[in-house]
């Protein structure tokens, strides 16, 4: 009986091992598909991934249901996703938060990033520092003089440790040698309504387009966004750089997958995305930018730019958490 050539084994071994990864990629989705969200419903990053949930559910054929699973951190919603089966009947939104900002922040986390395939980046959250109408600065580098001759007299609401608010008033304290008045608030929609109440001077905001209704009727002056273009809603506020600053934080949405996830599932959920989500003017009116979601490039690009972009931001946020020694525990 003659044997079986090694070579022709090898490649017969491989194969088996390959079919039932191609054969799952050709047969999903086979059952509803689950995505989880680590914050409320209504916000930015839930109103984008249910843009997402429908036009993946109705180009694929079965319904995909979106979980919102809050926690501190999004972290139970991320570490759901990454100790999931990995045939992409479970994804997640991913954000700054979960993929860069709680790598460094925290003693410990029950994932890890390299637990989670990047799909698609969907884009910028147009978010700025603002003030109130009454505040007698017009620039941030006005705000930032104010802040400097009078130590701890201007109020800035923030609203969690690792928020890109609370974040920039360490960085001005630490590296700067500028002192805001910290006033913490539980989250960032008890912080706007309290800038623009008075409650404080100052505060750092998406720019939905309600917010946007808000500046224009003069109950809120921006003073910059944390972008690298204008905003288009308001061309005359100056970006980060123009305003001054050394380096943006902003805020980003995408979703991703399990690690180990069939490269074919990975390209079909973000062709679906930036095709059926992205490219459509009406959802993406009605998903996106009314949520001030920015769609420049690397956003609605492969899974590889999105990857090259979360590598990027944790470099960023490690060197930022080193010299502000923010922790979330």
């Amino acid at each position: 009986m003659k044997r079986f050539p090694r070579s022709l084994a090898r490649i017969f071994a491989v194969f088996l091992c390959a079919a039932p990864l191609a054969l799952l990629a050709q047969a999903y989705p086979s059952k509803a598909i689950r995505a989880t969200i680590g914050t409320p419903a209504g916000g930015p990053g839930d109103v984008v991934l249910r843009g997402a949930a429908q036009v993946i559910g109705e180009s694929l054929g079965q319904a995909m249901v979106v979980e919102n699973r809050v926690g501190v951190g999004g972290v139970a919603s991320a570490d759901a996703c990454a100790k999931a089966a990995p045939d992409g009947h479970q994804l997640c939104s991913c954000d700054q938060q979960t993929m860069a900002i709680n790598p460094y922040t925290r003693s410990s986390l029950p994932y890890s990033v390299a637990d989670m395939t990047p799909v698609v980046l969907y884009g910028f959250l147009a978010a700025g520092i603002h003030v109130h109408p009454s505040v007698p600065a017009n620039t941030l580098q006005e705000l930032i003089a104010m802040a400097k001759a009078k130590p701890g007299s201007v109020t800035f609401g923030t609203f969690g440790q690792t928020s890109a608010a609370h974040l920039y008033v360490e960085w001005f304290k630490k590296v700067r040698g500028i002192e805001f008045l910290n006033v913490p608030y539980k989250a960032a929609s008890l912080a706007w309504p309290a800038m623009l109440g008075g409650e404080v001077q100052a505060t750092y905001f998406a720019l939905t387009s309600a917010a946007v209704s808000m500046v224009k009727a003069g109950k809120a002056k921006t003073l910059m966004v944390a972008l690298d273009q204008r905003f288009a809603d308001m061309p005359n506020v100056p970006t980060w750089k123009e305003a001054g600053l050394e380096f943006p934080l902003v805020t980003w949405f995408g979703l991703c997958a399990p690690a180990k996830i069939p490269r074919d599932i990975v390209t079909r959920l973000n062709t679906v995305v930036v095709k059926g989500l992205l490219g459509d003017a009406n959802l993406k009116a009605k998903f996106v930018t009314s949520q001030g979601i920015q769609t420049n490039a690397p956003a609605g690009g492969s899974p590889e730019s999105f990857a090259q972009w979360i590598s990027a931001e944790q470099k960023r946020y490690q060197q930022l958490v080193k010299v502000t020694g923010v922790k979330e525990d």
